[in-house]
């Protein structure tokens, strides 16, 4: 497939034609799409990998589990970004009646979810950036009798899982979502944070060409375009992100990485 992109040039002047809040803000909004894109994309390839294999099926878990946490971050940071950058300054007085229907509408519905307990909030709090001693406890207790808790060694460090601590600090993030129903919650983190995506799309597109108009004297087309075409893009509905690597070990990487010893009895 190819895909089209529209490629525009800003300068250094150009940016400092702004004042420095909203140029501070633009570039932050901007930054935040990229990260946010990038980790929503990875948790969509790697929530949709389905393995009848034990243990690819515990290793793809653990990588969505762990996107899924990410993601939750960074969409929790960008409302505080919105929140100190926008809401509290005078930009949002200024801002608030020159971005679209579209932009006000999803600034309305990030503020109604993020203004009540909330799901991405949660996971953020408890388990995307810290170690909670405590959380895990939540996730022992849940474990069925007889549910595998597994470790998985390798010559190369990439290679090795640890399957029953991201079986029992996934459980305890599930728990803290929809508790007794790991299947729901999962669904949940998809369906919230996709939504939450969206929101955070639109607001950024929105504030963007009201910056740019407001600065620039028009938008990104009045400044010139240059066409370039992707080619053999993959459908976003086949990408898989693979946990297991083969690893060349006489490179520097697999040097740093160091391997695994076997088990010995004390």
């Amino acid at each position: 497939m190819t895909i089209q992109l529209h490629h525009f040039e800003l300068t250094k002047a150009q940016l400092n034609q702004m004042p420095e809040p909203e140029r501070n803000l633009l570039v932050m909004l901007a930054h935040a799409a990229n990260e946010i894109s990038v980790l929503a994309k990875l948790f969509h390839f790697c929530s949709g990998n389905r393995s009848d294999i034990p243990v690819l099926e515990r290793a793809e878990n653990s990588q969505a589990l762990l996107l899924g946490r990410l993601l939750t971050g960074k969409l929790y940071e960008f409302w505080n970004l919105l929140q100190t950058g926008y809401f509290a300054s005078a930009l949002s007085r200024t801002y608030d009646t020159a971005i679209d229907d579209a932009g006000r509408n999803a600034l309305v519905s990030m503020r109604r979810y993020f203004g009540r307990d909330n799901l991405i909030a949660r996971v953020r709090n408890h388990h995307a950036f810290h170690y909670d001693i405590e959380q895990i406890q939540n996730g022992f207790r849940s474990l069925a009798d007889g549910e595998p808790l597994d470790i998985y060694l390798a010559q190369a460090n990439a290679n090795s899982l640890f399957a029953f601590a991201d079986t029992i600090a996934g459980r305890a993030m599930l728990e803290a979502i929809a508790p007794g129903d790991p299947a729901r919650a999962f669904s949940g983190l998809i369906s919230e944070t996709s939504r939450a995506v969206g929101w955070v799309n639109v607001v950024i597109g929105s504030l963007m060409v009201a910056c740019l108009e407001r600065n620039l004297g028009g938008n990104l087309y009045s400044l010139g375009a240059r066409t370039i075409d992707i080619e053999g893009a993959p459908s976003s509905q086949v990408v898989q992100i693979p946990y297991f690597i083969e690893v060349a070990m006489g490179t520097q990487q697999s040097a740093q990485e160091g391997r695994a010893e076997e088990p010995r009895a004390s």
